[in-house]
């Protein structure tokens, strides 16, 4: 038994560790691609000169040990940063520091791009990692030692309690599955292995709850307030049987039918997105996203759009240095869109829709604004409902999901959502976490 414990014991300090290095690895792989995009957006902004400057400022900046930037022609020529060797035959990937004239004791994590007519090199030390590494090694064996020395006299009662533990989860789950979707484990400590098991097992009861409360919900919208579009569907049908002589009449209750199911569609895909969303299904999918740049391709899209309604469609940017925010670029880009379209379709002629992005101390932010006729000061939660519209928006078309979803996709990426008066119209903020805390927060 001993001896099982041993082995088990060890293989599991082998996997920790593996997890751990690989973990540690992979945070400076990351950082080297992160530094080769920010090189290319430099590149984006200004041309070459730009990309030229920002290479040189870095690599002045960093420690050579740990850092290497190489910028150059095709043909090999150095235009910026330190040299290397053979640039032109080095390859995306781990190299040693004698490759690329660095400390030949080290290891570095190799990213390239070609920008332009040039070609730019990246490589990050492995150094710190490594010592992290042998740190968390040395004090893994220290507590490995000490914990044989005690496991003898504390495992019977560790065993006694732990097995309390774990039939309190089992419990727990047994009163889920006869419907009791409040059901929680007691946490008494949540900072050892049980423990965080028994938060991990009440994030995914509460994740659980709310799905199910999602599809009740949603399933309490569809009857509620599908039901008036459904009958008239039902209504038309009808009355197409009773023209079929009329081949005009028939053709234009054929078109009314068309347009209403594909309405009754379209709020059913609206549904069904917002229930995905809200679940977490596209985290796997957040990256480094700019909303400077969502805003520039929202502003080019739209312009023709709000000039068509004798509106004018303005766009600010009070800071874009470090802009980034981690999250999914296409659902950001549709949250975005559904506040330009609301503000284009409920605004009159002559309003002014503004899109304004900047930076601070706490994050970025993003607010579309307008002169338009607002929001009460009494509705501005409940327009986050699903199916909810003002009084004054009945007349016009839309299904009452768009809001809902601009929520969705907020709480999706940990964003603050605000809706405030503009004296006159509406001002709808999100503030965003800064990319490198929000990146950390997610590992």
């Amino acid at each position: 038994m001993a001896v099982t414990f041993v082995v088990a014991y060890a293989m599991a300090a082998w996997v920790a560790l593996g997890v751990i290095g690989s973990d540690l690895d992979s945070r400076v792989e990351q950082a080297a691609e992160l530094a080769a995009e920010r090189f290319e957006d430099a590149f984006e902004r200004g041309g070459e000169a730009e990309l030229v400057r920002a290479v040189e400022t870095r690599s002045a900046s960093a420690d050579p040990d740990d850092e290497v930037y190489w910028l150059g022609r095709r043909d090999g020529e150095l235009i910026a940063g330190r040299p290397v060797k053979a640039p032109l035959l080095l390859m995306p990937g781990n190299v040693g520091g004698s490759e690329i004239n660095a400390d030949t004791g080290d290891r570095y994590r190799l990213a390239t791009r070609d920008i332009g007519d040039t070609r730019l090199i990246v490589a990050f030390s492995f150094e710190e990692p490594d010592a992290i590494l042998h740190s968390v090694i040395g004090a893994f064996a220290l507590a490995s030692l000490a914990s044989f020395l005690i496991a003898g006299l504390v495992g019977t009662f560790v065993g006694h309690r732990a097995q309390a533990r774990l039939d309190r989860i089992a419990d727990t789950l047994r009163r889920v599955a006869l419907g009791d979707m409040k059901a929680r484990v007691p946490l008494r400590n949540a900072h050892d292995d049980l423990g965080r098991l028994s938060l991990a097992v009440n994030d995914g009861l509460s994740q659980l709850e709310n799905t199910v409360d999602g599809i009740r919900q949603v399933s309490t919208d569809i009857a509620h307030d599908l039901r008036t579009p459904i009958n008239r569907l039902e209504i038309t049908l009808e009355r197409m049987r009773d023209v079929t002589h009329d081949a005009a009449a028939l053709n234009g209750l054929a078109d009314d039918a068309n347009a209403q199911a594909k309405q009754i569609a379209t709020t059913f895909d609206a549904l069904l997105r917002i229930a995905q969303i809200e679940a977490g299904a596209r985290k796997s999918r957040f990256q480094a996203v700019s909303l400077a740049e969502i805003a520039e391709r929202l502003h080019e899209a739209y312009t023709p759009v709000a000039e068509e309604a004798g509106q004018a469609f303005e766009i600010v940017h009070r800071s874009q240095a470090g802009d980034l925010v981690l999250g999914d670029s296409d659902l950001l880009t549709q949250l975005f869109a559904n506040l330009v379209e609301n503000a284009i379709r409920h605004c009159p002629a002559h309003a002014t829709i503004q899109i304004e992005t900047g930076t601070g101390l706490n994050g970025v932010w993003i607010n579309v604004r307008d002169n338009g006729p607002g929001i009460p000061q009494g509705e501005r939660d409940r327009v986050l409902r699903r199916f909810y519209r003002v009084e004054k928006s009945r007349t016009t078309p839309g299904s009452g999901l768009g809001l809902a979803l601009v929520k969705a996709i907020s709480d999706l990426h940990g964003a603050r959502l605000s809706l405030d008066d503009n004296k006159p119209g509406l001002s709808v903020r999100l503030d965003f976490a800064p990319f490198d805390r929000a990146l950390i927060h997610a590992s």
